[in-house]
């Protein structure tokens, strides 16, 4: 073999290093960026990719570079709230919530349960959690949707993160990614509680229940700061299915913040930028939960650590969550960037948080959720899920990543992306592309199922005169002016027409997508799974042929 020529880009290839995805990713020498992966939508570090080596096919690899830039530079590239961590999106959390509310887990099977049936109350109390708090790995500080917030890196809180820093001796807070869809408040208290948007249902259902059965004490601590034709609207905010009027703004107000902290039994600070945090503007405070004794604010003897969170902007319209750095110095606010407590006597502060030494006090705590029992409770939601839907969650966030998000739809409900995904499956007319893995709705698309043995086309084709014959035309009524062929290596009826089944993104071969995500594949078609096998084929991943996969293509 002749030696390389010295300077000669090379293409290596190495795994996804997230536990929960594993994509096979290529990249070029002497390129220095990131890689992104295109399944999960995290970047990586070449460096930290797992078992990297050169690839020993550069077609295969130049393919797969340009078709992550492909994706990386279209309207389908994962926004923040697709980006999946071990296996989480966003997105994934925010459509299984609403189970989360009155579902738990079950222990012993793993199961998902009506919490009634599990002993507990009809909706989860969240204030179970109230000395849980989340901290976040170094590695992900700046995964988009999940680490920093961009906004934020602006430099809005910058002098207000500094004094922390300052004080603490090192970065210690951070303000992370939530979603801004009017429920930013809820989803921000609970990527600090628990690291995903998971609780935010429960946080506003349990939100609802207390400003209704609070109402009448609610209306005598505010009476001077509120009128009492508010509360009705004030109730109404924190209803999960809250849809304000045309034209006006949507999302929790302070007062909103202050029930949560009753909800949570544990303090919530909000800060602001300094020079918002020094005006005689109501912009920032120490919520307390003064509804609550405070001993039922105690874990072990101890008051619950109070949570942080901050605004965005100067438009003050977005709040964000900020929490500690995993196996770092647990933040601490210092006394002289303490608010004053808001809408009560600022006596009662040293009633609900321990000031150590110095006047200040530690944010959150050290007690995290483990990530293990999120995702044996996320796995249970799922398969409730799909009982309640019949399409699994996953795929409905594909579908929202793949068709929705590039027709740059207005207005969209989450309860209309699921439909959309259950009739599409229905009709048999959704298809993964089997080189990008993009998503599309295929239009007037016979079903599959009529097509392949058993079938009401193929059953019809058998029993004619001709019978089944290798590429023999066939006319059927449900299909006037369309050629279907047989196609004895698939044992399938295919319409003779192609380019409508082509993929939009890269032009490459779809399949049918079953409801549980998975593809049908057909005789010969490249699967998703990785070949281990050196000698197999070089695209360097198993191939389909009836019912089984193989390293190679079979030979008939």
């Amino acid at each position: 073999m002749a030696e390389e020529q010295e300077g000669q880009v090379k293409m290596f290839c190495g795994a996804c290093p997230d536990s929960h995805c594993g994509k096979l990713l290529y990249f070029m020498s002497h390129v220095n960026s990131e890689v992104e992966c295109s399944d999960c939508g995290q970047k990586h570090n070449p460096n930290s990719l797992l078992n990297v080596k050169k690839s020993t096919d550069s077609n295969v690899a130049v393919g797969n570079v340009l078709k992550s830039i492909l994706l990386s530079n279209t309207a389908v590239k994962k926004g923040s709230e697709l980006v999946r961590i071990r296996g989480l999106s966003n997105f994934h959390c925010k459509i299984i919530s609403p189970l989360l509310t009155s579902y738990g887990m079950d222990k012993k099977t793993g199961k998902a349960k009506l919490l009634s049936e599990l002993g507990q109350a009809e909706v989860f109390n969240c204030a179970v959690f109230g000395n849980r708090a989340f901290l976040i790995e170094k590695e992900h500080l700046d995964t988009p949707g999940y680490g920093r917030d961009d906004t934020v890196s602006l430099g809005y809180l910058n002098d207000t993160l500094g004094m922390i820093e300052k004080a603490n001796g090192g970065d210690c807070l951070v303000p992370l990614y939530s979603d801004g869809d009017g429920h930013c408040l809820v989803h921000a208290i609970s990527r600090a509680v628990v690291g995903r948007e998971l609780l935010w249902h429960s946080l506003q259902q349990n939100l609802k229940d207390h400003l209704q059965q609070e109402n009448m004490k609610y209306q005598e601590l505010f009476r001077d700061f509120l009128d009492t034709n508010e509360w009705d609207e004030i109730v109404n905010e924190a209803d999960p299915n809250y849809h304000p009027p045309t034209n006006e703004p949507f999302g929790l107000r302070t007062i909103h913040v202050f029930g949560l902290a009753n909800v949570l039994h544990r303090p919530i600070i909000l800060l602001d930028s300094l020079e918002g945090m020094q005006s005689s503007g109501d912009y920032s405070g120490i919520f307390l939960p003064v509804l609550v004794s405070p001993e039922e604010c105690k874990s072990q003897g101890s008051l619950n650590k109070p949570l942080a969170i901050a605004w965005s902007s100067l438009a003050r319209n977005h709040y964000v969550p900020l929490v500690g750095i995993r196996y770092s110095t647990p933040p601490k606010i210092p006394h002289s960037l303490l608010p004053k407590v808001w809408g009560v006597p600022n006596e009662l502060v040293s009633t609900y948080i321990e000031f150590n030494e110095n006047g200040g006090c530690e944010i959150g705590g050290s007690r995290s959720l483990q990530d293990s029992y999120v995702q044996r409770l996320v796995s249970a939601m799922n398969e409730l899920f799909f009982e309640k839907h019949e399409v699994l969650p996953k795929l409905v966030a594909d579908v929202n990543q793949f068709i929705f998000k590039p027709s740059n739809g207005v207005g969209i409900s989450i309860p209309e992306i699921i439909e959309f995904t259950q009739n599409a499956i229905e009709s048999e007319s959704l298809f993964r592309c089997l080189s990008c893995q993009a998503l599309k709705k295929v239009k007037d698309m016979w079903p599959r199922s009529w097509r392949e043995p058993g079938g009401r086309w193929y059953t019809r084709a058998q029993k004619s005169n001709e019978g089944l014959i290798a590429n023999a035309i066939y006319m059927f009524i449900e299909a006037q002016g369309v050629h279907i062929m047989y196609e004895p290596k698939f044992d399938m009826l295919m319409p003779v027409f192609s380019k409508d089944q082509d993929c939009d993104l890269c032009k490459g071969v779809t399949r049918e997508v079953s409801a549980d995500g998975s593809v049908r594949y057909m005789n010969g078609d490249r699967t998703s799974i990785q070949s281990n096998n050196s000698k197999g084929c070089t695209c360097g991943f198993k191939h389909f042929w009836d019912g089984n996969e193989y390293d190679n293509v079979p030979k008939v």
